[in-house]
């Protein structure tokens, strides 16, 4: 009697601009695997994969006007482990990091994991990645707080205006349905978002809607205006607002103390 194949499955990052930016490690799990499961935004990146390995699956015909992004991506997931349940070793493959906004990738690996096969993640650039090196930002100089643009509005979070602000998904902004598929049904969103970032920070204040390039022929997209003009610009599906700090806060005096240091000791520290 034959055993049948335990199957396993690689969450691997395709990078934003797949030709170039993905690793030596994706690109060998993509060859070696039985089934490639895609879930990549543009031709050039699934062609890239194909090339790979012939035997490749799109996600994205998945998507549909007017369907909830929650139950498209429990039917890619279900793809996915189907096939792994199958016997089959898989690779899904997704543009980016397929560990940054990508739910089908967390929930496939937590199903195969359960089912008691091996499952694992391997990183990828992701646009947080080619932001920081196209906007010339460290995070590590001023801080910085990064979050998903409507998560923010349900939220009560609290901006820090010293840290950079890096929102994501700015075009979605106040969307509950997961149904949209068009930014221009969220100007609602971006409205309120300019009430609360003009609360912090100057109506003046420099603020930059952001898109990765996507193709190796094109550049980013960077436009920088005045807070004062956030209602007015045209966000996609895949823009993010950066708000730039208003510089570093003061001293902290009691810890200095606590940590038996003076300012003067620190001034080089991260200085501006």
């Amino acid at each position: 009697m034959s055993i049948k194949p335990q199957g396993s499955l690689v969450v691997v990052g395709t990078g934003i601009s797949v030709a170039g930016q993905m690793t030596l490690l994706a690109q060998s799990c993509i060859q070696n695997a039985d089934i490639v499961f895609m879930g990549i935004t543009n031709k050039v990146g699934e062609n890239v994969v194909k090339k790979l390995n012939p035997n490749t699956v799109e996600l994205d015909d998945l998507y549909q006007a007017g369907k909830s992004r929650a139950i498209t991506y429990q039917q890619m997931t279900d793809r996915i482990v189907d096939a792994v349940n199958a016997g089959q070793k898989v690779c899904a493959a997704f543009y980016g990091h397929p560990g940054v906004f990508v739910n089908p990738s967390h929930a496939a690996i937590k199903k195969v994991r359960d089912l008691g096969l091996r499952a694992e993640m391997l990183p990828g650039i992701s646009a947080e990645d080619c932001l920081i090196a196209d906007l010339g930002i460290d995070p590590a100089h001023y801080g910085c707080q990064s979050y998903e643009a409507t998560q923010f509005l349900f939220r009560d979070y609290k901006l820090d205006p010293h840290m950079t602000q890096i929102i994501w998904q700015i075009g979605l902004a106040g969307e509950a349905t997961l149904e949209v598929l068009d930014a221009s049904q969220c100007k609602p969103g971006l409205d309120l978002y300019s009430e609360i970032l003009m609360d912090v920070y100057p109506i003046e204040h420099e603020v930059i809607l952001y898109e990765a390039a996507t193709l190796p022929l094109y550049g980013p997209r960077i436009e920088r205006f005045p807070l004062s003009e956030l209602p007015n610009c045209k966000p996609t599906l895949i823009s993010t607002l950066v708000v730039p700090s208003l510089g570093l806060p003061d001293y902290h005096q009691e810890r200095l103390e606590k940590l038996g240091l003076t300012q003067e000791q620190v001034m080089n520290y991260r200085k501006t």
